[in-house]
């Protein structure tokens, strides 16, 4: 019995060293820790070199913010004016054509500084030959008009930032050009009216 106790003892002594070399996962967790470092690595080499192509965005100037400015508060007043029209015609048993008028002529000046920011178009007497003149009454140049601003609002080129189709920005130019026209014919119509 003393031997067998002796033994056991001798091939735990010899043992041990052997047990103690061995530790749980050294690898394992040497080479995940290289795997996810190479693949980091090569995620942000990535990025690197899909950003040294692209150009940097550069602050918009002080001009390109104040056309900015001029274009969101006309592009906005536009419809309000448009609205303020349409009421003052069909808003009751009277027909106040004073506001009508008013609201007209500020559409027209808005439409054409819309259209000069936009654009850079300058509306001038060939554009205006290009639009039907035959005598129109108070009543359809206002649907013409709320159909015209109603198109021109709608446009893709303010849905859509990235792209812009040059057939739907000449037709929104187009559309802003008829705006332009209609609001000066009817202010011309309303003021007789006044």
């Amino acid at each position: 019995m003393k031997v067998t106790i002796w033994a056991v003892c001798g091939l735990l002594v010899f043992a041990y060293p052997l047990f103690a070399q061995v530790s749980p996962n050294p690898v394992r967790e040497a080479e995940v820790r290289d795997n996810n470092s190479i693949r980091m690595r090569s995620i942000q080499l990535e990025r690197v070199k899909r950003g040294a192509g692209e150009i940097p965005a550069r602050p918009p100037t002080k001009e390109e913010l104040a056309a900015f400015a001029e274009i969101k508060d006309d592009f906005e007043n536009i419809q309000k004016l448009q609205n303020v029209i349409v009421k003052s015609f069909a808003g009751g048993k009277k027909i106040y054509f004073s506001k009508i008028y008013d609201s007209a002529v500020k559409i027209n000046k808005k439409a054409i500084r819309l259209d000069a920011n936009l654009f850079g178009g300058k509306f001038d007497n060939k554009t205006k030959n290009r639009f039907e003149t035959t005598k129109k009454s108070v009543r359809q140049l206002i649907i013409e008009l709320d159909a015209a601003i109603e198109n021109f609002v709608n446009s893709p080129i303010f849905k859509e930032s990235r792209l812009i189709d040059t057939k739907a920005s000449e037709k929104s130019q187009s559309d802003l050009e008829l705006i332009i026209k209609l609001s000066e014919t009817l202010s011309a119509e309303t003021k007789k009216l006044f």
